[in-house]
């Protein structure tokens, strides 16, 4: 039963870490990946169908950084005089360089850029929000510029910009193993199976209410409210996790006394029995021994002649 629970655990991460580690692919093959984000992964608030969308989180009033690498597919030299970002909240995100960058045909140049997220007032964090990348470029070096025209690099549409709130309510989540998989009404991936301990299965049960409880508002976007039953669930589930251990080892351990005792028994019971046995062995060649010696004093006693 542990197995299966650590088996479920270790499942759940691996599908996170996929998640978080996966990078996105510019439209010429080069990388495109965010970095360090609050939470990188799938979010049924956004999408309450399973498989959920993966978004790209970031805590409002925090830095965003993404990198990526671009290649000069082009027959000529590009100049380019600044990497800026554009996010439908309706503002431009600009590292501009202070000589432009001269990029030859086939040659690569890595970005990475940073700037702050805004608030939840400015971006909304109740819908993901869509985002263009764009190179923009001049004609030349050296002044004076002519600006041409920029060139799209990468665009989604899975940006989020979260409350603390929010970012709990997911932590969570995955603990829980939500995220991952879907829950179809019943329990929660990690409780797939009960243990044989009431105040476990009691615990399970409270968990269960509270994380109801919880996806309701957090499905609403009420995230205050959310996180408030959604910390009772995971107290709920420590408690039950504790119960579990404590009471599953005792009954382990009185299991093992018990097994202990029989075999200690059964091995008793062996070693009489052969104590028994190697007696009637020694009793039976005792009269085999007293037979043996009947017949040679027969054989050896002298003969009386008969008159």
């Amino acid at each position: 039963m542990r197995k299966k629970l650590v088996a479920v655990c270790f499942l759940t991460f691996s599908l996170m870490l996929m998640a978080l580690t996966s990078s996105v692919k510019a439209p010429n093959g080069s990388p495109f990946s965010w970095v360090d984000p609050a939470y990188m992964g799938p979010d049924m608030f956004y999408d309450p169908s399973y498989p959920y969308d993966t978004i790209v989180g970031y805590l409002q009033e925090t830095n965003w950084t993404f990198t990526m690498s671009w290649m000069n597919y082009y027959s000529d030299p590009l100049n380019v005089s600044a990497v800026r970002i554009y996010f439908d909240w309706g503002k431009n995100y600009t590292h501009s360089f202070s000589t432009p960058l001269q990029i030859m045909p086939g040659d690569t140049e890595i970005f990475q850029i940073s700037n702050m997220t805004p608030s939840t007032e400015e971006a909304p964090e109740l819908w993901t929000h869509h985002y263009t990348v764009y190179i923009d470029r001049v004609n030349s070096t050296s002044p004076p510029y002519k600006n041409l025209s920029p060139i799209g690099v990468y665009g989604n549409d899975d940006f989020a910009v979260l409350s603390a709130d929010h970012i709990e309510c997911l932590r969570i989540f995955t603990k829980f193993g939500i995220s991952a998989s879907p829950m179809s009404g019943g329990w929660p991936p990690i409780m797939t199976e009960m243990p044989n301990v009431t105040e476990t299965q009691v615990l399970f049960t409270k968990v269960f209410m509270k994380l109801m409880q919880g996806m309701q508002y957090y499905q609403m976007g009420l995230f205050d409210s959310a996180k408030s039953y959604i910390q009772d669930a995971d107290a709920f589930l420590t408690e039950a996790l504790t119960a579990w251990n404590t009471t599953g080892t005792a009954m382990e351990d009185a299991s093992t006394g018990r097994k202990n005792a029989e075999a200690n028994y059964y091995n008793a019971l062996a070693n009489s029995s052969l104590v028994n046995a190697y007696g009637w062995l020694l009793f039976g060649l005792g009269w085999v021994f007293i037979g043996i010696g009947i017949i040679i004093y027969g054989a050896r006693k002298p003969k009386t002649a008969q008159s």
